[in-house]
């Protein structure tokens, strides 16, 4: 792993990153995977009253004793999920065995990051058990495309919505915590994605593609960042090719990703889709929208062994995270530097002012005020609705 920091501004994003990298994260630990009979397994329970704390809420296995399964829960750096709540003794039974990988967040990002720590008990059992997955909804789209990589079939793909006890539950444990330490039993599960998808698609000898991946189409990302339009442009310009992760299939992506020899993309989830690469030629740029330390995508970078470099594209106008925002992007002093350095050019009588964007700025920075000071009604309202159910 290579880091570099030529074109960043904070001095204390370099000083998180100097410690992170002098930490030690890959453990000893061997993760196990428990077999429970008649095991029951609660879906996800929202507690919007400690939303707030990183609780994404209750659920997971009860053993047939009626005791929590701890090992069932998910314990992140910032967020956890799992508990006991009361439900009905009366639940639906299954005569089969599954194995349960916990609860699914429906944000992809999170689902790299904090969903994927017990997805290594699928390289350890048996071929065509059940999986088991709890969450607000069913998984779909590239999640889907993920857990499929690692041999599990479709119909082999069980959402748990109310509770159901099996002859046999499987709970393993978690594998890594994001961004504090992994196993190599997790770090396994990348590799054996990048292997499967290498077997699927067609294989370059040269590594000349130049990829910018844009969020411009992702309609969340229109809600909250402004300016981007700017930055592809710059980059059409100079010879890049403009795509749309979130319109891709995550097998597309890393034919187009291991067929390049630089990509380009936002800080945020987008660089943490270059774990399932293996392209050791790959140069990641990064473009900071704020100087908040993206932890996660070092931690990923690690396991990968990614080189990147960080562009600061923020001004004043920068956000105090790298998720909510809003965030405004532009042609900063750090961008020309690396563009000059790497022999890029900026259009002629280029002006990187752009008004609307400001006026759009500020409008999201009011609705985001707005939004904050909405939210705890907004979560009454909703333990309100549940509590009434």
């Amino acid at each position: 792993m290579n880091i570099s920091y030529d074109y960043v501004m904070s001095e204390s994003l370099k000083v998180e990153s100097k410690k992170f990298a002098q930490k030690k994260h890959l453990s000893d630990k061997q993760p196990s995977c428990k077999c429970y009979d008649n095991a029951t397994i609660l879906p996800l329970k929202e507690d919007y009253r400690e939303e707030k704390n990183g609780k994404w809420g209750k659920g997971g296995v009860v053993d047939s004793q009626g005791n929590f399964v701890q090992e069932s829960a998910y314990t992140g750096d910032w967020v956890s999920q799992g508990g006991l709540y009361e439900y009905s003794t009366v639940v639906s039974k299954m005569d089969k065995e599954v194995v349960y990988i916990g609860c699914i967040s429906s944000h992809y990002g999170h689902f790299l990051v904090d969903c994927t720590t017990k997805l290594w008990a699928l390289l350890k059992l048996k071929k065509n058990i059940t999986v088991a997955y709890t969450g607000d909804r069913k998984i779909s789209g590239n999640e889907k495309r993920i857990i499929e990589l690692l041999g599990v079939k479709n119909e082999n793909l069980l959402h748990v919505d109310k509770p159901m006890s099996f002859k046999k539950v499987f709970v393993p444990e978690q594998g890594a915590k994001p961004g504090v330490w992994y196993t190599k039993e997790y770090a396994a599960v990348f590799k054996l994605i990048q292997e499967n998808i290498d077997n699927s698609v067609a294989h370059f000898d040269d590594f000349n593609r130049k990829v910018y991946f844009t969020r411009t189409g992702y309609s969340d990302a229109k809600k909250k960042e402004v300016g981007e339009s700017t930055l592809e442009k710059v980059f059409f310009n100079n010879g890049f090719e403009i795509h749309h992760p979130e319109k891709m299939d995550l097998i597309k992506m890393m034919e187009l990703v291991n067929a390049a020899s630089v990509v380009v993309c936002i800080n945020g989830t987008i660089p943490l889709n270059m774990i399932f690469s293996s392209n050791k030629n790959l140069k990641l740029v990064v473009l900071n929208k704020t100087d908040v330390y993206h932890r996660n995508l070092e931690y990923f970078a690690e396991i990968c062994n990614l080189n990147i470099e960080y562009v600061d594209v923020y001004n004043k106008f920068k956000g105090n995270d790298l998720g909510l925002g809003p965030f405004f992007v532009t042609v900063t002093d750090e961008l020309k530097r690396y563009l000059f350095s790497n022999n890029m050019t900026l259009p002629n009588n280029f002006n990187s002012i752009k008004y609307k964007d400001y006026f759009i700025f500020i409008l999201l920075k009011i609705n985001r005020l707005i939004r904050n000071k909405l939210r705890p009604i907004k979560v009454r309202f909703k333990e309100f609705l549940s509590n009434t159910k």
